[in-house]
């Protein structure tokens, strides 16, 4: 009897325990929530981050420019043609005179019948007041004999004179220089013909 009773304190003793507990951590709740509730009012504001600022995008390099096709430079006006006139034939008559240079030495015991030689004309040929045969013009010569011995003999004419690149046929009269033995003409010699014949040579205007 008295040891159920003794059980029936304790167990009151220990259900009072745990009511009492109970309403302890049931106060210390609130208490709790409402310290941490002014620790955060008493808290110091954080402070307002501003945005991330973006890297500047890089500036794209100038457009280059574009270029135009070039202009091909203009040409030149090409300078007028000179109008040369009609080129007209000109008789150089009979008898006139032709004085030529000889370019090389004649000699009657070295020369043949039949070699040529060069010459050029050293006065210029007039007709009527127009240069027909000009100073310089080339002149080819014939050796028409040539005799060494017993008298020597040493006959020459002209053959033919180039105008402007054409060459024009002449015939003059012979040139025989006399001499005992033998007969030479030096080179720069000026001799002296005549034509045997009237030729014709175109003059330009």
């Amino acid at each position: 009897m008295l040891n159920s009773r003794a059980h029936r304190k304790v167990w009151l003793a220990v259900v009072a325990l745990g009511f009492l507990t109970l309403a302890g951590c049931s106060s210390q709740a609130p208490k709790q929530g409402e310290a941490t509730q002014a620790a955060k009012s008493a808290a110091p504001p954080k402070p307002v981050q501003p945005p991330p600022v973006q890297p500047a995008k890089p500036v794209p390099p100038p457009a280059k420019p574009v270029q135009t096709a070039k202009q091909a430079p203009a040409k030149p006006l090409a300078a007028p043609k000179k109008v040369h006139s009609a080129a007209v034939l000109v008789t150089v008559p009979q008898g006139t005179s032709i004085s030529a240079t000889v370019t090389q030495t004649l000699a009657s015991n070295k020369n043949h019948a039949g070699d040529s030689f060069a010459a050029s004309v050293s006065t210029p040929v007039k007709v009527g007041g127009k240069i027909v045969i000009p100073r310089g013009a080339h002149v080819t010569g014939r050796v028409l004999a040539a005799k060494k011995k017993g008298p020597a003999e040493l006959t020459v004419a002209l053959a033919s004179v180039e105008i402007q690149g054409k060459s024009y046929a002449l015939k003059t009269n012979s040139l025989d220089p006399s001499g005992k033995k033998d007969i030479t003409v030096p080179a720069a010699s000026h001799l002296k013909f005549k034509l045997a014949k009237p030729v014709n040579i175109p003059v330009r205007g």
